[in-house]
């Protein structure tokens, strides 16, 4: 239960990175698509995290932009 309080709720650029099997150079450059989850606080670069599952989603599904562009 204490588990579940503590699930973050944003990533960092090299938690995203990881969690996309790319490199933190190509997760940085994600973060300049106005279609991706990043916002920033003071200095920070934060993805959300559930933006993110739903940012893949969109990615890998039928419609839309493919995400080639990384």
């Amino acid at each position: 239960m204490m588990d579940e309080c503590l699930k973050k709720l944003t990533l960092n650029i090299t938690e995203t990175a990881k969690v996309l099997g790319v490199s933190r150079p190509v997760a940085a450059r994600l973060t300049h698509r106005a279609d991706f989850p990043a916002f920033r606080v003071g200095g920070r670069v934060l993805i959300s995290a559930e933006g993110l599952r739903k940012w893949v989603e969109q990615q890998s599904g039928s419609g839309g932009d493919s995400g080639a562009d990384f």
